[in-house]
């Protein structure tokens, strides 16, 4: 865990009934964590097409009550026109995410993320895309190490954006709603 004042990274942790707490060594900030999981859920993301753009329909994961995109976008301070990584008419795309975001294969990009919102023309990584560290541990998947990265320049890592715990069989349930958009 990373110290959300100083960024020194922090080792050690207690838990008290479903809160990891960190103490950060140096600067003494708290940071806790919830390991309750949270809600998943869709919406669809529709982008308006016009002369230089195509309209698109995609899936936009919501965490417990807020649009992850928006959760990403505000954090990096950057626009919101992405991608979902499901997206109607979008073969090969959709395929490839859904046995991204349910571990099947391994992780494509050196950072070990996997991306789950990508540019909205061409859904490749070096326009920008944010992805994230995922992994099942117990009953529940975890989506942690938020980034924006493009391939070619070290990722930015969102501090503050997760980790989140969604249980086994919700989690599943939803990307197999997301891949038939």
């Amino acid at each position: 865990m990373k110290c959300s004042s100083c960024n020194k990274f922090i080792k050690e942790s207690s838990v008290i009934d479903s809160v990891e707490y960190f103490v950060c060594p140096d600067c003494g900030n708290c940071v806790d964590l919830d390991l309750k999981p949270q809600k998943l859920s869709l919406h669809i993301l529709h982008r308006k097409g016009c002369d230089n753009t195509h309209e698109s329909y995609s899936s936009g994961f919501i965490v417990d009550e807020s649009p992850l995109l928006d959760i990403l976008s505000n954090n990096q301070g950057e626009h919101a026109d992405y991608l979902g990584c499901f997206a109607r008419g979008w073969d090969k795309l959709n395929e490839h995410s859904k046995r991204q975001l349910l571990l099947l294969e391994a992780p494509k990009m050196v950072s070990g993320r996997r991306l789950i919102y990508v540019c909205p023309e061409c859904a490749d990584v070096g326009c920008g895309a944010y992805g994230c560290i995922i992994r099942k541990e117990d009953n529940v998947y975890i989506w942690e190490s938020f980034a924006y990265e493009n391939g070619y320049e070290e990722p930015q890592v969102l501090v503050g954006v997760g980790p989140f715990r969604f249980e086994i069989s919700e989690y599943e349930q939803v990307i197999d709603r997301a891949y038939k958009l």
